[in-house]
């Protein structure tokens, strides 16, 4: 293409970059008679004293013949050359339309391309592809013309049905028949409880031992009861010295036990000092109750009890009443487990004809005589429910695009009270600003980006809201007061923590220590297995495990309130205690 460039006229600067880049170096051989500085610079190029002479004799015969055939065509005048443009006004003339309405410089271009294309025809490179195809048997197929006579089509062969086993048959080799099996009826499951009381009987000891079983564990209760309530205070020391006392709790063999048959949804450990006595809820509405020290009997102190029949995913102990025990569950009941009377009381049903579960509830009042409960028929609601007569709820109030997940009330202003919900917000509420009619507007709503679990006010002042959330994050948020009246939440500090349970373990929910405003207790997804405990600021202060005795997810988990105990359970209805 040099000399073309020649003939043409000036090349704008720019250009012999594209031309450079788009021609392929040319050979000795195809060199054009009227290429003469081309010819002249492979001459010298070539033909040098590093060449092999063969070498050398071959490519200078070729350039004889080449000046040799230039020769023989009769010379052409050609036109003089313009000059080349001195001004930047000249430089534009390159770019100059013609009677085609093609500038020079397009032309050009245009022209290299076309000359590209016939030197990659040279090379028949699709024509061996072609041939390798066809060498290797990957080539395409080509598809039979259908013009003309169509094929008739031929019937599908329909073959014969394959005779049944003789063990499908239930006839024996000899051609016997077999007696029938056993038709296996399976259980229905009640969608729940008569709403009668039901007796505190344990359902995991033999008919015969059953009632002196059951009756002397609900003696025990009631003289655990009247015991006195003990206090809760506010621990006094600093955090590296309250920690101290995590060292020394162990786990040992004997204090793991399978309390539940199933999935264990919730967790509470009565206050008292006397005795060590786990409960767990679990995913079929059995409650599971363990006296963690008692010996010398076959069930090693586990009472099996079945109030419900779906989730029980809420259990508490009344504050000012240790002999009741309340649970929520899925099937639309809350249940007092009273161990004065040794029975367990339906004191709040939803409606049976509506699909609505309830997911929680909280104290409005330290007997348990008032409560705040969580129910859902795909929005959010929360009733309050006086559990001294069975009767509607006082009131109901929508909070939530979707389900309440959790309800957690001020420890010290009843009147405010933190929801979680799978809408993925936390919301404040001031129970006075509460409409029945409508939707309700809380004091602030703190988002998420993905469903929250859970969320609890600080068990001393309430001045912190602990969250956990899908989205592997843990947060604490501070309340914002002005006088006694608060104003609204701020974040205090964000943990990185892998709450994907998935579909076979309990959700997380990060609780806080009964007693401190700065732990809080988690499971946890890692390798060893092990319960980790955090500060207010999200840093890990102690981490409790066991490779022994703890080898799976400790999903629920709850500290003891006055003595250095811990309880956690996994989702196969065992639980775990450190002491």
């Amino acid at each position: 293409m040099i000399g073309a460039s020649r003939s043409s006229g000036a090349i704008p600067t720019h250009s012999f970059y594209l031309t450079s880049k788009i021609m392929p170096k040319r050979k000795v051989d195809d060199v054009k008679p009227n290429d003469e500085e081309l010819v002249d610079k492979l001459t010298d190029d070539k033909l040098n004293k590093n060449m092999p002479s063969p070498k050398r004799r071959r490519v200078s015969r070729r350039l004889q013949n080449a000046k040799s055939e230039e020769e023989e065509k009769p010379e052409i005048k050609k036109e003089p050359e313009p000059q080349q443009p001195t001004t930047d006004e000249e430089s534009d003339s390159d770019n100059s339309m013609d009677d085609d309405g093609i500038s020079t410089y397009e032309k050009m271009r245009l022209k290299n391309i076309e000359d590209n294309a016939k030197f990659f025809a040279s090379l028949e490179i699709f024509k061996a592809k072609e041939d390798l195809s066809i060498a290797s048997g990957t080539a395409v197929k080509k598809t039979p013309s259908r013009r003309g006579l169509k094929r008739e089509p031929t019937p599908k062969e329909v073959l014969p049905r394959r005779p049944r086993s003789l063990r499908i048959q239930r006839i024996d080799p000899g051609g016997s028949p077999l007696p029938p099996l056993p038709e296996v009826v399976q259980p229905e499951r009640k969608y729940r409880q008569p709403s009668e009381a039901i007796e505190m009987v344990s359902m995991n000891v033999p008919e015969e031992s059953r009632e002196n079983y059951s009756t002397a564990f609900v003696k025990t209760m009631r003289d655990l009861a009247k015991s006195p309530k003990p206090s809760v205070p506010k621990s006094s020391s600093d955090l590296q010295t309250f920690c101290k006392a995590f060292h020394k709790m162990r786990l040992a063999p004997e204090r793991v036990a399978k309390v539940t048959k199933d999935r264990i949804f919730s967790v509470a450990i009565h206050p008292s000092k006397r005795k060590v006595l786990a409960c767990a809820g679990d995913k079929w509405g059995k409650i599971g109750m363990w006296d963690v020290e008692a010996q010398g009997h076959s069930e090693d102190g586990v009472h099996l009890f079945e109030p419900h029949t779906r989730p029980v995913n809420v259990l508490q102990f009344a504050p000012d009443n240790l002999s009741k025990i309340y649970s929520a569950s899925y099937d639309g009941t809350v249940r007092c487990g009273d161990f004065e009377t040794g029975v367990f009381d339906e004191v709040y049903a939803t409606p049976d004809d509506d699909d609505i579960w309830i997911t929680g509830f909280d104290f409005l009042t330290p007997d348990g005589s008032q409560l705040l409960v969580s129910q859902n028929n795909r929005l959010g609601f929360l009733a309050v429910v006086d559990t001294r007569k069975r009767s509607n709820p006082k009131q109901v109030f929508e909070v939530h695009d979707r389900n309440v997940k959790t309800v957690c009330v001020h420890p010290v202003k009843k009147h405010y009270f933190v929801t979680a919900s799978s809408d993925r917000t936390v919301a404040l509420w001031d129970m006075r600003n509460m409409k029945e009619n409508g939707r309700s507007k809380p004091i602030v709503s703190l988002p998420h980006f993905k469903v929250v679990s859970s969320a609890y006010f600080s068990p001393i002042t309430g001045s912190k809201i602990l969250t956990t959330s899908g989205d592997d994050k843990i947060r604490i948020f501070t309340c914002t007061e002005s006088g006694d009246v608060l104003k609204g939440a701020q974040i205090l500090s964000t943990v990185k923590h892998n709450n994907f349970t998935g579909r076979w373990l309990t959700n997380f929910r990060a609780t806080w220590h009964p007693a401190r405003e700065d732990v809080f207790v988690s499971g946890s997804m890692a390798r060893p297995r092990k319960i980790e405990i955090f500060d207010d600021h999200g840093r890990i202060v102690h981490n409790f495990l066991d490779e022994e005795s703890l080898g799976s997810v400790c999903s629920i988990n709850a500290f003891h309130p006055t003595r250095d105990i811990l309880v956690g359970g996994n989702s196969s209805g065992r639980l775990h205690v450190f002491m």
